[in-house]
């Protein structure tokens, strides 16, 4: 932890005071230098705050403005400089606390694009996740069940393989129950789609449960990075592999005010659940950073830098 001068934002900036700092995985990338960063480089992509100045080209924008970003390197700060392009103002009529807030961000505008975008979900999908019980993949399961999918979850463990069946998940194992859950849930057909947060350790396996014509959508590499693909693997069941990011499907301000817009009528269906965000000061940075880590916490992990 540092101290710096606050820099004024440019044309195209906002400087906003950080309320909170989503922890990510990416995070823990970052940091591993498993997604190298120039040096010296701040961390975090995700926050919400309240915008204390802004560039000559700040558009819509005004100071007081209450708004959230994701791609805004260097978040775990009490002031950040922020693109404008990046931000997003939130409105009142949401009446989210920044805890109850910050899990929609990165992590539930990511499931909702997955579901709804990636690949489109009907109700005739049968559908395996892993690490189901993690921040995004808690909220790919609810959202698949309001599909009307068939679900099977797994987890690194029986505990957190529990947890997705409390969400919904039809079926939940651990992740070496992969192909055989897989096997006989479909009766040897496979899957149409999965959704792979875990990467390196279980491709093999979660490629192989697929059916002909399926989707293997990899949206996080927690056991380290897919090692490079013959593409001649896919063409024995003409299978199809995404690698998708959110600023792809969030784009632009009016994109991203969808897609959480439409996971809080989710949740005033009560349709969609989750825990608030839990918030460490910014000298237990490395605590966070060790829970996020030991997957024993299945809510958002947060950095508040003025605790």
């Amino acid at each position: 932890m540092v101290e710096s001068e606050t820099l004024s934002p440019t044309a195209n900036e906002a400087l906003v005071k950080v309320a909170l700092a989503g922890v990510n995985f990416i995070d823990v990338y970052h940091r591993r230098g498993q997604y190298p960063l120039p040096l010296p480089s701040g961390i975090g992509l995700e926050g919400i705050g309240e915008i204390v100045s802004i560039g000559k080209a700040g558009g819509d924008f005004k100071v007081g403005d209450r708004v959230f970003w994701t791609s805004a390197l260097g978040s775990y700060a009490q002031y950040v400089n922020v693109p404008i392009d990046q931000l997003t103002v939130i409105k009142p009529e949401l009446q989210l606390t920044n805890e109850q807030l910050l899990p929609l961000l990165l992590q539930g505008m990511t499931a909702h694009y997955l579901v709804n975008s990636s690949y489109q979900v009907t109700g005739e999908d049968t559908v395996l996740v892993t690490a189901a019980a993690g921040g995004v993949g808690q909220l790919v399961v609810q959202l698949l069940k309001d599909k009307g999918a068939t679900v099977i979850a797994c987890a690194s463990n029986s505990n957190r393989a529990q947890y997705a069946k409390n969400l919904g998940a039809d079926f939940v194992g651990i992740y070496d129950q992969i192909a055989s859950l897989v096997a006989e849930v479909t009766k040897g057909l496979g899957v149409d789609v999965v959704y792979d947060s875990v990467g390196k350790d279980y491709f093999d396996v979660c490629l192989a449960t697929l059916k002909d014509n399926g989707m293997y959508v990899l949206c996080g590499a927690a056991s380290g990075p897919v090692p490079p693909l013959d593409l001649g693997r896919l063409s024995t069941k003409s299978l199809a592999i995404r690698r998708p990011t959110l600023g792809s499907y969030a784009r632009t301000q009016d994109d991203r005010i969808a897609r959480l817009e439409d996971l809080t009528n989710l949740i005033r269906a009560g349709k969609l659940k989750y825990p608030s965000a839990k918030a460490f000061p910014m000298d237990k940075t490395k605590e966070a950073h060790d829970l996020i880590e030991s997957r024993t916490y299945s809510g958002k992990i947060a950095i508040d830098p003025w605790l």
